[in-house]
């Protein structure tokens, strides 16, 4: 008993196991919910064939799965999930089995149609409802959102549960319980099971598939969109810079209302620049001057500051050039950032020494701006200013440092612009027909800065990382989409698959079991009737028996007083008594001998005492002296019969003689009396079946057709009247072809005229019985 426990223990175990991970592997997208439904239907089965040992199975084996799926699958499978999962699948199999148990311990949920059906309904669709249920509640910790809809993963799950138990339960209970079904039924049903559920599977795989390239294409749409937009406007923003800082190098003198003009028509094209910035080159020298001059320009006073490393803005320390900022536009708001010089921004924000030697647009490092008090980033976009190259009239001094002395000489300042992305990537998310999000950080240094969003939730979604250079800058944007797969809209198509694969299957499988349950049907109501005839035929028996007895005591009872009679009229006529009524009284004895004789014979028939021989005989022969008994009769005088013989008659057949010259006795006397005729036509056919196998017909008509037409009513009647009871030589000559394997018929023809034919089987003989037969007839001439 324990090595049974064991084997049944590592037996639903190892089916667990793998139902778990084929359900996970097969089912796209994979998910952590995808296993609930199929692993509840198969502990279904087994625990109803084998009790609590499955349940324990499950208990033990669900930890080891867990860590497998975190393993090799990356899911959370955390004990809050695979409890509510554990629980979901131990509580479907206990009510499958309730829901069946009558069907189970009586075995008939295969004996009809009707249980077969209840029983397919509660194992599937009643029972499927509890995972169905339970994995909403696991979709939603999986997937970590309690908002939009779940309905997908509800007929997803219930429609695997109920697939699995009506495919996966009906055929272990057909291998448990092997008697309900044959052998060759059993396989048939497994194999066309097997068949259904592979075709379906490949359906349901074939709609996932073309689900998820879909989905997958229009997210990989969407990421590129947002790729191309982003560069785009980084672009449009870099070009903006480039056509400001050849407009100060074009011009040997820009104005303040040059400056301002000239950036208005910047910002019309609705960019993510928030100011435009100029910063002149102003050595020490110069700076009282330019403070003066700067003061009354821009109507302020005005003063060369620089940003402390605490951040705190002061007056600029002395050093041999300065970089103020001295054009700003738009002014209103920029107030603060007056008279900064970007030479005292932090190396970590924005090195102007690598500005100056790029000669290209440089980024700082997302920042808080001196003139914003929101907590928005902003970006400085800063570009160095080169006077052209005949304008340079410095003295190109010699030594190491040459290239950078040179360079310097010919800095006249710094177009800085001032960035702000993030109102564009508002407009971005908003604008995207996918339902996407995004979030991106600058990743330049070891501490990430998030330029928009915030982190993404990544269980079953796509989620793709793109890594953009932005000018010495790295940003990372981070794209997923912002529902998972189950509460995503779905298109028709997939709901028509999803719903009319499963009612196909149900249906394929309902059919093919259906198959069997009317085998199994039609079987019992065979064994019913065959007990019925079984008691019909004893009691049939029976009473034939009981007649035969009946019958042969009255013969033997009605001999005894026959004989008597019959030698009371020898005693008579040795006396010298013949008159009329001594002769009446012997044909009377006769007729009653006859009579006994007849009734003996029905009697034998019935009770299967008599069989008919199948020796060979001169059939010719035969009607030739049938023919003279029939003319030399009294009982015939005045009754002609002429025999007609078709020339298919063969001259030799194996019958039995004697029965068939009964049968055409008892056919001529009931014929004079049903077709009301005293001159008869007998014609004699013969049709051939198979090799020597063939049917003789004995046809009885009237001579004379009007006597026939005269007796049309009465041949009417006498066709829905039992023929039987016309007469007893009526009876006898049904009992006889049916003893010769043949049938007795009454009709009429189209003209009127009445019909008697009885039809015998017989086999026509081979040529050596013939000649076997032709040797005893010439030995007995001889």
């Amino acid at each position: 008993m324990m090595q049974l426990h064991l084997a049944r223990f590592f037996i639903s175990a190892i089916l667990y196991f793998t139902t778990c991970f084929g359900a996970i592997w097969l089912i796209n997208p994979q998910s952590l919910v995808n296993f609930v439904g199929p692993a509840a239907a198969v502990v279904s089965g087994l625990l109803i064939i084998w009790g609590l040992t499955p349940i324990v199975a499950v208990l033990l084996v669900t930890p080891i799965l867990a860590f497998s799926l975190k393993y090799l699958f990356y899911f959370d499978a955390n004990l809050a999930v695979m409890s509510i999962a554990v629980l979901a699948i131990i509580l479907q199999a206990f009510w499958t089995k309730q829901l069946v148990f009558r069907f189970i311990h009586y075995k008939k949920w295969l004996l009809s149609r009707k249980h077969l059906f209840f029983f397919l309904l509660r194992i599937g669709p009643i029972a499927s409802i509890v995972s169905a249920s339970s994995v909403l509640v696991i979709a939603m910790l999986d997937n970590q959102v309690i908002q939009g809809t779940f309905f997908y993963t509800f007929i997803n799950t219930w429609s695997a549960s109920m697939l699995v138990a009506v495919f996966f339960i009906p055929l272990l209970l057909l291998a448990k319980n092997a008697e309900q079904l044959k052998l060759t039924k059993r396989i048939f049903v497994g194999f066309t099971s097997v068949l259904g559920a592979l075709a379906i599977l490949i359906l349901f795989k074939t709609s996932q598939y073309e689900q998820q390239s879909y989905r997958q294409a229009l997210f990989k749409q969407s990421k590129v969109a947002i790729e191309r937009l982003i560069q785009a406007e980084v672009a449009g923003v870099v070009n903006q810079i480039n056509s400001l800082s050849a407009f100060f190098k074009a011009s040997d003198y820009v104005s303040l209302t040059e400056f301002t003009v000239f950036s208005e028509s910047i910002f019309k094209q609705d960019s993510s620049i928030r100011a435009l910035e100029w910063a002149p080159i102003v050595p020490f020298s110069h700076r009282q001057r330019f403070e003066q001059q700067s003061s009354v320009t821009l109507q302020q006073d005005f003063h060369i500051r620089e940003r402390l490393a605490n951040g705190k803005v002061v007056l600029a320390k002395t050093r041999s050039q300065y970089a103020p900022l001295y054009y700003i536009y738009p002014q209103y708001g920029n107030q603060a950032a007056f008279g900064l010089d970007i030479y005292s921004n932090p190396l970590q924000v924005l090195s102007m020494q690598q500005v100056v030697d790029s000669e290209q647009v440089i980024a700082s490092a997302p920042m808080t701006l001196v003139q914003d008090d929101m907590a928005k980033p902003g970006m400085l976009f800063s570009k160095a200013v080169f006077s052209p190259p005949e304008d340079n009239y410095a003295t190109k001094p010699s030594g190491q440092n040459k290239l950078s002395i040179i360079k310097a000489d010919k800095l006249i300042g710094f177009v800085v612009a001032v960035v702000q992305f993030d109102r564009f990537f508002q407009q971005l998310a908003k604008q995207q027909d996918q339902d996407v999000s995004f979030f991106i950080q600058d990743v330049s240094s070891h501490q990430p800065f998030t330029l928009f969003g915030q982190a993404l939730p990544s269980a079953n979604r796509y989620m793709e990382t793109i890594n953009m250079e932005v000018f010495s800058r790295l940003w990372q944007i981070n794209i997923a989409e912002k529902q998972p797969w189950f509460s995503q809209v779905k298109t028709w198509q997939a709901w028509a698959v999803l719903i009319g694969g499963t009612l196909g299957a149900l249906l394929f499988q309902m059919l093919v079991l259906m198959m069997a349950a009317y085998s199994s049907e039609l079987g019992q109501q065979v064994d019913i009737k065959t007990r019925t005839l079984i008691l019909a035929k004893e009691s049939s028996e029976q009473k034939n028996l009981a007649k035969s007895n009946f019958l042969q005591n009255l013969n033997k009872e009605l001999r005894l007083p026959l004989l008597a009679m019959k030698a009371f009229v020898e005693q008579l006529k040795k006396k010298g008594i013949n008159n009329k009524q001594v002769t009446g009284i012997s044909h009377a004895g006769s007729n009653i001998a006859l009579l006994l004789d007849t009734m003996m014979d029905l009697s034998d028939i019935e009770s299967g005492k008599i069989i008919a021989k199948e020796d060979c005989f001169d059939f010719y022969g035969f009607l030739q002296r049938t023919e003279a008994v029939f003319k030399a009769s009294n009982a015939y005088e005045g009754k002609p019969i002429s025999f007609l013989i078709d020339d298919s008659v063969p001259h030799y057949i194996n019958s039995d003689e004697l029965y068939i010259q009964k049968l055409l006795q008892a056919l001529i006397e009931s014929a004079h009396k049903l077709l009301g005729a005293d001159a008869l036509r007998l014609s004699i056919k013969l049709h051939k079946h198979k090799r020597a196998d063939a049917s003789l017909f004995f046809i009885i008509s009237s001579q004379n057709e009007a006597v026939s037409k005269a007796n049309e009513q009465n041949l009417t009647q006498q066709n829905y009247d039992e023929l039987s009871v016309n007469s007893t030589a009526m009876a006898m000559a049904i009992k006889y072809s049916h003893l010769l394997r043949g049938d007795t018929k009454l009709a009429t023809l189209s003209s009127g005229a009445g019909v008697l034919s009885a039809s015998i089987r017989v086999i026509i003989s081979s040529i050596e019985q013939q000649e076997a037969q032709q040797g005893l007839t010439f030995d007995i001439i001889d």
